[in-house]
Protein backbone atom coordinates (compact mmCIF):
# COMPACT_ATOMS: atom_id res chain seq x y z
CA UNK A 1 0.00 0.00 0.00
CA UNK A 2 2.81 2.37 0.88
CA UNK A 3 4.51 1.67 -2.45
CA UNK A 4 1.29 2.44 -4.33
CA UNK A 5 0.94 5.72 -2.44
CA UNK A 6 4.55 6.65 -3.11
CA UNK A 7 4.03 5.91 -6.79
CA UNK A 8 0.91 8.08 -6.98
CA UNK A 9 2.60 10.99 -5.24
CA UNK A 10 5.64 10.76 -7.52
CA UNK A 11 3.39 10.63 -10.60
CA UNK A 12 1.33 13.68 -9.62
CA UNK A 13 4.44 15.69 -8.73
CA UNK A 14 5.96 14.73 -12.07
CA UNK A 15 2.80 15.66 -13.98
CA UNK A 16 2.52 19.04 -12.26
CA UNK A 17 6.17 19.83 -13.03
CA UNK A 18 5.77 18.79 -16.66
CA UNK A 19 2.61 20.88 -17.08
CA UNK A 20 4.29 23.94 -15.59
CA UNK A 21 7.43 23.61 -17.74
CA UNK A 22 5.42 22.87 -20.89
CA UNK A 23 3.39 26.09 -20.49
CA UNK A 24 6.55 28.04 -19.67
CA UNK A 25 8.49 26.86 -22.75
CA UNK A 26 5.73 26.48 -25.34
CA UNK A 27 3.17 29.02 -24.19
CA UNK A 28 0.11 26.79 -24.01
CA UNK A 29 -1.31 24.05 -21.81
CA UNK A 30 -0.62 20.72 -23.46
CA UNK A 31 -2.98 17.77 -23.72
CA UNK A 32 -1.02 14.87 -22.25
CA UNK A 33 -3.89 12.36 -22.10
CA UNK A 34 -4.79 12.53 -25.81
CA UNK A 35 -1.67 14.06 -27.36
CA UNK A 36 -1.64 15.38 -30.92
CA UNK A 37 1.59 17.35 -31.23
CA UNK A 38 5.11 15.97 -31.17
CA UNK A 39 5.83 17.85 -27.94
CA UNK A 40 2.68 16.51 -26.25
CA UNK A 41 3.55 12.95 -27.29
CA UNK A 42 6.93 13.27 -25.59
CA UNK A 43 5.17 14.33 -22.39
CA UNK A 44 2.85 11.32 -22.70
CA UNK A 45 5.93 9.11 -22.94
CA UNK A 46 7.48 10.79 -19.90
CA UNK A 47 4.30 10.23 -17.90
CA UNK A 48 3.06 6.87 -19.13
CA UNK A 49 6.12 5.26 -20.66
CA UNK A 50 7.55 1.90 -19.63
CA UNK A 51 10.28 3.60 -17.64
CA UNK A 52 12.36 0.46 -17.10
CA UNK A 53 12.58 -0.20 -20.85
CA UNK A 54 13.49 3.39 -21.69
CA UNK A 55 16.07 3.32 -18.91
CA UNK A 56 17.72 0.28 -20.50
CA UNK A 57 18.38 2.18 -23.75
CA UNK A 58 18.96 5.67 -22.29
CA UNK A 59 21.68 4.19 -20.04
CA UNK A 60 24.93 5.09 -21.82
CA UNK A 61 26.56 1.92 -20.49
CA UNK A 62 23.85 -0.76 -20.78
CA UNK A 63 22.73 0.46 -24.21
CA UNK A 64 25.97 -1.01 -25.54
CA UNK A 65 24.46 -4.47 -25.03
CA UNK A 66 21.30 -3.40 -26.85
CA UNK A 67 23.33 -2.14 -29.81
CA UNK A 68 25.55 -5.22 -29.94
CA UNK A 69 22.53 -7.54 -30.00
CA UNK A 70 20.75 -5.67 -32.79
CA UNK A 71 23.50 -4.48 -35.13
CA UNK A 72 26.80 -5.82 -33.76
CA UNK A 73 29.48 -4.52 -31.43
CA UNK A 74 31.56 -3.23 -34.36
CA UNK A 75 29.41 -0.08 -34.22
CA UNK A 76 30.35 0.71 -30.62
CA UNK A 77 32.93 3.34 -29.69
CA UNK A 78 35.77 1.43 -27.95
CA UNK A 79 35.24 1.31 -24.19
CA UNK A 80 38.20 2.24 -22.00
CA UNK A 81 36.51 1.61 -18.67
CA UNK A 82 33.28 1.72 -16.63
CA UNK A 83 33.28 2.49 -12.91
CA UNK A 84 30.89 2.94 -9.99
CA UNK A 85 33.20 5.68 -8.74
CA UNK A 86 36.24 7.40 -10.19
CA UNK A 87 39.64 7.34 -8.49
CA UNK A 88 42.72 9.31 -9.46
CA UNK A 89 44.71 6.17 -10.24
CA UNK A 90 42.34 5.23 -13.06
CA UNK A 91 43.70 8.04 -15.22
CA UNK A 92 47.24 6.69 -15.18
CA UNK A 93 46.26 3.87 -17.54
CA UNK A 94 44.25 6.00 -19.96
CA UNK A 95 45.47 7.38 -23.31
CA UNK A 96 46.10 11.08 -23.74
CA UNK A 97 42.56 11.83 -24.96
CA UNK A 98 39.19 10.30 -24.20
CA UNK A 99 35.57 11.06 -23.26
CA UNK A 100 34.10 10.66 -19.75
CA UNK A 101 30.32 10.21 -19.35
CA UNK A 102 27.92 9.77 -16.48
CA UNK A 103 25.54 7.15 -17.88
CA UNK A 104 22.35 8.34 -16.17
CA UNK A 105 21.92 11.88 -17.48
CA UNK A 106 22.01 14.09 -20.54
CA UNK A 107 25.17 16.02 -21.45
CA UNK A 108 26.87 14.84 -18.29
CA UNK A 109 30.15 14.33 -20.10
CA UNK A 110 33.60 15.75 -20.53
CA UNK A 111 35.86 15.64 -23.60
CA UNK A 112 39.51 15.35 -22.59
CA UNK A 113 41.87 16.49 -25.36
CA UNK A 114 45.05 16.39 -23.30
CA UNK A 115 45.28 14.31 -20.14
CA UNK A 116 48.32 16.27 -18.96
CA UNK A 117 46.18 19.41 -18.72
CA UNK A 118 43.34 17.67 -16.84
CA UNK A 119 42.58 18.58 -13.24
CA UNK A 120 42.20 14.98 -12.09
CA UNK A 121 41.01 15.69 -8.55
CA UNK A 122 38.33 18.11 -9.75
CA UNK A 123 37.20 15.66 -12.43
CA UNK A 124 36.99 12.80 -9.94
CA UNK A 125 34.97 14.95 -7.53
CA UNK A 126 32.64 16.21 -10.25
CA UNK A 127 31.69 12.80 -11.66
CA UNK A 128 31.40 11.12 -8.28
CA UNK A 129 29.01 13.91 -7.26
CA UNK A 130 26.95 13.30 -10.41
CA UNK A 131 26.52 9.68 -9.34
CA UNK A 132 24.56 10.91 -6.33
CA UNK A 133 22.17 12.99 -8.45
CA UNK A 134 19.00 12.03 -10.30
CA UNK A 135 18.66 13.69 -13.70
CA UNK A 136 15.11 12.38 -14.14
CA UNK A 137 13.60 14.91 -11.75
CA UNK A 138 14.91 17.92 -13.70
CA UNK A 139 12.20 17.85 -16.40
CA UNK A 140 10.09 14.83 -15.54
CA UNK A 141 12.11 12.34 -17.60
CA UNK A 142 11.52 9.73 -14.95
CA UNK A 143 13.10 6.85 -16.85
CA UNK A 144 16.53 8.31 -16.09
CA UNK A 145 15.87 7.59 -12.39
CA UNK A 146 15.74 3.87 -13.19
CA UNK A 147 19.38 3.84 -14.29
CA UNK A 148 22.06 2.60 -11.91
CA UNK A 149 24.76 5.33 -12.04
CA UNK A 150 28.05 4.46 -13.66
CA UNK A 151 30.94 6.46 -15.07
CA UNK A 152 31.91 5.43 -18.60
CA UNK A 153 35.16 6.29 -20.37
CA UNK A 154 35.36 5.84 -24.14
CA UNK A 155 37.89 6.49 -26.86
CA UNK A 156 37.69 9.98 -28.36
CA UNK A 157 36.64 9.81 -32.01
CA UNK A 158 38.21 12.16 -34.54
CA UNK A 159 37.26 12.78 -38.15
CA UNK A 160 39.51 12.81 -41.21
CA UNK A 161 40.42 16.42 -40.48
CA UNK A 162 41.49 15.58 -36.93
CA UNK A 163 38.49 17.40 -35.47
CA UNK A 164 35.59 15.95 -33.49
CA UNK A 165 33.02 14.19 -35.71
CA UNK A 166 29.66 15.69 -36.57
CA UNK A 167 26.54 14.07 -35.19
CA UNK A 168 23.92 12.59 -37.55
CA UNK A 169 20.56 12.44 -35.76
CA UNK A 170 17.98 10.12 -37.31
CA UNK A 171 14.40 10.77 -36.15
CA UNK A 172 13.02 7.26 -36.65
CA UNK A 173 9.35 6.29 -36.83
CA UNK A 174 7.62 2.93 -37.07
CA UNK A 175 3.91 3.23 -37.79
CA UNK A 176 1.12 1.73 -39.90
CA UNK A 177 3.06 2.41 -43.11
CA UNK A 178 6.31 0.93 -41.77
CA UNK A 179 9.64 2.68 -41.19
CA UNK A 180 10.10 6.38 -41.93
CA UNK A 181 12.60 9.01 -40.87
CA UNK A 182 13.87 12.57 -41.01
CA UNK A 183 17.28 13.76 -39.92
CA UNK A 184 19.46 16.48 -38.50
CA UNK A 185 23.18 17.16 -38.52
CA UNK A 186 24.85 18.75 -35.50
CA UNK A 187 28.33 20.24 -35.41
CA UNK A 188 30.64 19.69 -32.42
CA UNK A 189 29.87 23.22 -31.18
CA UNK A 190 26.14 22.41 -30.96
CA UNK A 191 24.79 24.13 -34.08
CA UNK A 192 22.38 22.08 -36.18
CA UNK A 193 20.64 21.77 -39.53
CA UNK A 194 17.26 20.02 -39.89
CA UNK A 195 16.25 18.08 -43.03
CA UNK A 196 13.43 15.99 -44.34
CA UNK A 197 14.41 12.55 -45.63
CA UNK A 198 15.11 13.98 -49.10
CA UNK A 199 17.78 16.30 -47.68
CA UNK A 200 15.64 19.41 -48.09
CA UNK A 201 16.81 21.93 -45.49
CA UNK A 202 14.02 23.01 -43.14
CA UNK A 203 16.13 25.00 -40.70
CA UNK A 204 19.86 25.56 -40.31
CA UNK A 205 22.28 27.35 -38.01
CA UNK A 206 25.26 26.20 -40.07
CA UNK A 207 26.74 28.05 -43.10
CA UNK A 208 25.98 26.25 -46.37
CA UNK A 209 29.63 25.64 -47.24
CA UNK A 210 30.39 24.05 -43.87
CA UNK A 211 27.23 21.95 -43.99
CA UNK A 212 27.85 20.55 -47.49
CA UNK A 213 30.89 18.57 -46.40
CA UNK A 214 28.77 16.54 -43.95
CA UNK A 215 25.70 15.87 -46.05
CA UNK A 216 25.21 12.48 -47.71
CA UNK A 217 28.39 10.78 -46.39
CA UNK A 218 29.52 7.69 -48.29
CA UNK A 219 28.37 5.52 -45.40
CA UNK A 220 24.88 7.05 -45.35
CA UNK A 221 23.13 3.91 -46.60
CA UNK A 222 24.73 1.89 -43.82
CA UNK A 223 23.87 4.57 -41.25
CA UNK A 224 20.24 4.52 -42.31
CA UNK A 225 20.06 0.73 -42.02
CA UNK A 226 21.66 0.84 -38.56
CA UNK A 227 19.15 3.51 -37.51
CA UNK A 228 16.26 1.43 -38.84
CA UNK A 229 17.34 -1.69 -36.96
CA UNK A 230 18.09 0.13 -33.70
CA UNK A 231 14.71 1.87 -33.77
CA UNK A 232 12.66 -1.25 -34.59
CA UNK A 233 11.25 -1.61 -31.04
CA UNK A 234 9.93 1.96 -30.99
CA UNK A 235 7.11 4.01 -32.46
CA UNK A 236 9.60 6.89 -32.31
CA UNK A 237 13.18 7.32 -31.16
CA UNK A 238 16.14 9.45 -32.20
CA UNK A 239 19.20 7.45 -33.20
CA UNK A 240 22.49 9.37 -33.10
CA UNK A 241 25.35 8.10 -35.26
CA UNK A 242 28.79 9.22 -36.40
CA UNK A 243 30.57 8.61 -39.70
CA UNK A 244 34.34 8.55 -39.20
CA UNK A 245 36.66 7.65 -42.08
CA UNK A 246 33.82 5.75 -43.73
CA UNK A 247 33.05 3.80 -40.58
CA UNK A 248 29.76 4.13 -38.68
CA UNK A 249 29.74 4.51 -34.89
CA UNK A 250 26.80 4.56 -32.49
CA UNK A 251 26.27 7.67 -30.36
CA UNK A 252 23.09 7.22 -28.33
CA UNK A 253 19.36 6.54 -28.38
CA UNK A 254 17.30 9.54 -27.31
CA UNK A 255 13.73 8.75 -26.20
CA UNK A 256 12.67 12.28 -25.18
CA UNK A 257 14.59 14.79 -27.37
CA UNK A 258 14.78 18.28 -25.94
CA UNK A 259 12.63 17.02 -23.03
CA UNK A 260 9.66 17.76 -25.31
CA UNK A 261 9.94 21.48 -24.56
CA UNK A 262 11.54 22.65 -27.82
CA UNK A 263 9.49 25.26 -29.64
CA UNK A 264 9.55 24.66 -33.40
CA UNK A 265 9.06 27.89 -35.33
CA UNK A 266 9.02 26.32 -38.79
CA UNK A 267 5.44 25.09 -39.43
CA UNK A 268 6.58 22.49 -41.98
CA UNK A 269 8.98 20.99 -39.49
CA UNK A 270 6.35 21.04 -36.72
CA UNK A 271 3.79 19.33 -38.95
CA UNK A 272 6.37 16.72 -39.97
CA UNK A 273 7.15 15.92 -36.32
CA UNK A 274 3.43 15.79 -35.42
CA UNK A 275 2.29 13.57 -38.28
CA UNK A 276 5.17 11.12 -38.59
CA UNK A 277 4.85 9.86 -35.01
CA UNK A 278 1.94 7.43 -34.69
CA UNK A 279 1.75 6.87 -30.93
CA UNK A 280 1.60 3.12 -30.25
CA UNK A 281 -0.12 3.65 -26.90
CA UNK A 282 -1.25 0.02 -26.52
CA UNK A 283 2.25 -1.39 -26.87
CA UNK A 284 3.20 -2.62 -23.34
CA UNK A 285 6.92 -2.48 -24.14
CA UNK A 286 6.60 1.27 -24.68
CA UNK A 287 3.66 2.51 -22.63
CA UNK A 288 1.45 1.87 -19.64
CA UNK A 289 -2.03 3.17 -20.46
CA UNK A 290 -3.32 5.71 -17.91
CA UNK A 291 -6.23 3.45 -16.94
CA UNK A 292 -3.80 0.67 -16.04
CA UNK A 293 -1.26 2.86 -14.29
CA UNK A 294 -1.51 1.14 -10.90
CA UNK A 295 -0.90 -2.38 -12.26
CA UNK A 296 1.87 -1.09 -14.48
CA UNK A 297 3.56 0.47 -11.48
CA UNK A 298 4.06 -3.02 -10.08
CA UNK A 299 5.52 -4.20 -13.39
CA UNK A 300 7.86 -1.22 -13.49
CA UNK A 301 9.07 -1.99 -9.98
CA UNK A 302 9.69 -5.65 -10.89
CA UNK A 303 11.63 -4.68 -14.00
CA UNK A 304 13.59 -2.05 -12.12
CA UNK A 305 14.49 -4.53 -9.37
CA UNK A 306 15.99 -6.75 -12.04
CA UNK A 307 17.98 -3.77 -13.28
CA UNK A 308 19.35 -3.11 -9.79
CA UNK A 309 17.69 0.30 -9.52
CA UNK A 310 17.77 1.90 -6.11
CA UNK A 311 14.49 2.01 -4.19
CA UNK A 312 14.45 5.79 -3.97
CA UNK A 313 14.19 6.03 -7.76
CA UNK A 314 10.43 5.49 -7.38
Amino acid sequence: MLEVLRGRIAFHLQKARIARMFKQHLGYAGNFENPKSYQEKIQYRKLYGNHAFYASVADKYRVRNYVAERVGDNYLVPLLGAYDRLEAGIFEGLPNEFVIKANHGCKWNKVVHDKEQLDVDATVGHFNKLCRQRFGWVAGERHYNFIRPKIVIERLLRGDDGELPWDHNFFCYHGPAGFDYSLAIASPDGNAAIFDKNWNVLESQIPEAALAAHMRPESFGEMLEVARRLSADFDFVRVDLYSVAGRVYFGELTCTPGQGFTKIENPTRQRMRDEMWHLDANNPLLYCHPEARQSCAGEWRSLATGLGVRRRAF
